[in-house]
């Protein structure tokens, strides 16, 4: 498989569980896990709930995509092999963004300063360019992509939506990439702004394919 692959995906989460391991007798007893548009910290959680948290949810990814990712479109292409690897791709990119997120939460914890605010706009944005590459290859599945009734239904319709999504969320993510510089709140909403018009958009246009092709 290429980058990046089950292997690379794993890897991901075994580095944020060897990190948690390194960095738990640093953490005090209560932990920032979010912080507002100001960068300040809004929501905190047990020294053990932040250590553990984020390598659970890669590593539940990573095996619910196993168990249901084929779901349902295993058979849609004649290339079961190519799809199978887009959505490993798109499952191990979201597990290589949650890794860095996890690494400076500890570090915030720990006393290390970490500007959070551009850091995740920065891993947001790499992650939407990254995952609008992918989009046009991925086959119907049951965890990734523009799941509506319409492109679910319909294995055309998810393909076209997707082609035109891919360049949707990668201008999302671009956007967020250019807001990194910027402190304000406005440049802090407008990755997350720019994500949620690319999907809206997207969503219009498998209805529209979806109409077009039972006419």
């Amino acid at each position: 498989m290429t980058f990046p692959s089950r292997t690379v995906s794993l890897a991901a989460t075994a580095s944020a569980a060897l990190a948690s391991g390194l960095m738990y007798p640093f953490l005090p007893e209560r932990v920032a896990t979010r912080f507002d548009d100001d960068g300040k910290p809004d929501r905190s959680s047990s020294r053990a709930s932040a250590a553990l948290t984020l390598p659970a949810v890669m590593g539940g990814l990573a095996l619910v995509n196993d168990r249901l990712g084929a779901w349902p479109g295993g058979r849609d292409r004649d290339d079961g092999d190519a799809g199978v690897q887009a959505r490993d791709q798109a499952i191990g990119l979201i597990e290589l963004a949650l890794l860095p997120t996890h690494v400076a939460l500890l570090a915030t914890g720990a006393g290390v300063p970490v500007d959070m605010r551009r850091l995740n706009r920065a891993v947001f944005g790499t992650l939407m360019v990254a995952l609008g590459n992918v989009m046009p290859k991925l086959p119907r599945n049951g965890l990734v992509g523009i799941r509506t009734p319409w492109t679910l239904a319909d294995p055309t319709v998810w393909e076209r939506t997707h082609r035109v999504g891919g360049y949707l969320v990668t201008a999302a993510g671009l956007a967020g990439l250019a807001s990194v510089p910027f402190s304000d709140k406005r440049a802090a909403r407008l990755p997350m702004a720019a994500l949620l018009g690319a999907v809206g958009l997207s969503v219009v246009y498998s209805f529209v394919a979806y109409v077009r092709r039972e006419r």
